[in-house]
């Protein structure tokens, strides 16, 4: 009885840890008339990143209210709730739906050192994404940025975005296939069918054998007579 009791109790306390986390718990503070802002820092890449453009969506919103995430206008219809925003997969789904929709993004364009910053942004979750390369670089991979995120345990709201690069792959280039050395053989020159012959020669053939038989057979009734 004791066993059932414990069990009982340890399957409530999961439930309750459960439904009580999300992936952005904005619901441990209040105020969604605070701000943020997002910063981008590009300055390792170089002189590639100059004057370079980022993309920035709006997908989520915090409600203050419900204490929940969500969907922006136009997103409603993505397939998954708000609060499910999470991962990779999430940002590269949410670029094809917008892309799709063609929700216009905000175009930030990067400095002579790389950076870029956008101030006074409502809380929520916002995607990043880009449309054209750096040069040497592969296209960077959408990701997603929550307005605030905590870290160590506070709220910071003035972030510092770091999407994911990677430098293009140089191409193998295919070795230059080395002339032959062996002697060309030139083929025979095809004159056309060469059939009619045969014909020829068999008749040809059946008339000396019957020339031969007829005059064998004269050779005998001369010997008789």
């Amino acid at each position: 009885m004791l066993r059932k009791m414990l069990c009982r109790l340890l399957c409530c306390i999961a439930i309750l840890c459960l439904t009580a986390t999300s992936v952005f718990a904005y619901g441990y503070f209040n105020g969604s008339d605070r701000l943020g802002s997002i910063s981008f820092d590009f300055s390792s890449v170089g002189a590639s990143a100059r004057g370079g453009v980022v993309e920035l969506r709006m997908v989520a919103e915090w409600d203050d209210e419900a204490k929940a995430l969500r969907w922006c206008e136009g997103y409603e219809a993505v397939g998954f709730e708000a609060n499910e925003i999470t991962g990779d997969k999430a940002a590269e789904m949410l670029l094809r739906y917008a892309q799709v929709r063609q929700i216009p993004a905000v175009k930030l364009e990067l400095d002579a050192e790389g950076k870029a910053r956008v101030e006074e942004l409502p809380l929520g979750v916002y995607l990043v994404s880009q449309t054209q390369a750096f040069p040497g670089y592969e296209l960077m991979l959408p990701s997603l940025v929550s307005v605030p995120v905590e870290i160590d345990g506070s709220w910071v709201f003035d972030v510092e975005a770091t999407p994911k690069l990677e430098p293009l792959v140089p191409e193998t280039t295919q070795p230059a296939t080395q002339p032959s050395t062996e002697p060309h053989i030139p083929g025979l020159p095809q004159t056309g069918q060469v059939n009619w012959p045969v014909p020829m020669l068999f008749m040809g053939g059946c008339f000396l054998i019957l020339l031969g038989l007829c005059l064998r057979k004269d050779r005998r009734d001369e010997t008789d007579t």
